[in-house]
């Protein structure tokens, strides 16, 4: 009788452990790269039908999109599904457009926080490219698949205009949310290392595996010395850079995100853009685990 018992509390607990493997399996993500190209499969398919609510329920109820046009983050779910209905509005030049997504890079940087970053193209129906440009995006993974907290995508064209023209940028916002003088100490140095053409300093300011996607260089840029190395400075360029949203996401993770102008001191001329970083906190530092910054 104590045999059977034995055999029988070792098939229950056999039973059990293989009923919680299958569990963990199932709430597992799977690997970053299917995480990735599944969501912006559905993200173009939505596009391409004009489905705004659809696009909208890709993202988080907090979410925020920094892209080139309007010049300023929209916040929330709600003003992202606005967004896309104006959008695919009749009035809009994008109505009936298509889009077209590549994943350049895809990682899993916590347990349920992922970043990709690629290009997209958007094009008329007669394939007549209306857009181009690079986005640098991060994710939250939940129920199988993974939703936009912060999309960052920014297009190539490059607009320039009269310095009496552009708003100034204003100061960063103040908050007492946890580490937002580190990210906001990295704001300040990265300004400074840019202004003193200090490639070395700038490159460390990213984790050593850093992504930097800026519209002053081509291509999407991957790893710290791929950054420092491939740093042009050019004479009598200034930059500035102010941070208006900022985030902590637990796991020493944080999203912020600004506004920065630069200004050639030679013609007057300025150039404006945004930007949405992710940040690895690490001790008293906040390192740019991704760099996203583009031209409205």
């Amino acid at each position: 009788m104590k045999k059977l018992y034995v055999l029988l509390f070792s098939s229950l607990l056999l039973i059990s452990c293989s009923n919680n493997n299958k569990k963990n399996k199932l709430d597992s993500p799977t690997d970053a790269k299917t995480l990735m190209d599944e969501s912006m499969q559905r993200f173009a398919n939505a596009w391409n039908q004009g489905n705004a609510a659809m696009l909208s329920e890709e993202f988080t109820i907090d979410a925020v999109r920094i892209i080139s046009n309007p010049m300023s983050p929209i916040i929330g779910k709600n003003a992202i599904l606005k967004s896309f209905e104006s959008t695919f509005s009749d009035e809009s030049e994008l109505y009936k457009s298509h889009i077209e997504i590549s994943v350049v890079e895809a990682r899993s940087v916590s347990t349920d926080i992922f970043l990709g970053t690629g290009i997209f193209k958007i094009l008329d129906k007669n394939n007549n490219v209306l857009e181009d440009g690079k986005w640098e995006n991060v994710f939250k993974y939940a129920d199988g698949k993974i939703k936009f907290l912060l999309e960052s995508a920014h297009r190539n064209s490059q607009i320039q205009t009269e310095a009496e023209n552009v708003s100034i940028i204003t100061n960063s916002i103040d908050s007492e949310a946890l580490h937002f003088e580190k990210i906001k100490t990295s704001v300040s140095n990265y300004i400074k290392y840019v202004n003193d053409q200090n490639a070395e300093d700038l490159s460390l300011l990213f984790s050593e595996n850093g992504i930097q996607n800026v519209s002053s260089k081509e291509g999407i840029i991957l790893g710290r010395d791929n950054i420092r190395n491939s740093e042009i400075f050019l004479e009598g360029q200034s930059l500035n850079a102010n941070i208006t949203g900022y985030k902590y996401l637990e796991n020493s993770l944080a999203i912020a995100y600004g506004k920065w102008s630069q200004t050639d001191e030679n013609t007057g001329e300025i150039t404006t853009g945004q930007w949405g970083n992710l940040f690895k906190i690490e001790g008293e530092n906040a390192f740019l685990i991704m760099e996203s910054a583009g031209l409205n």
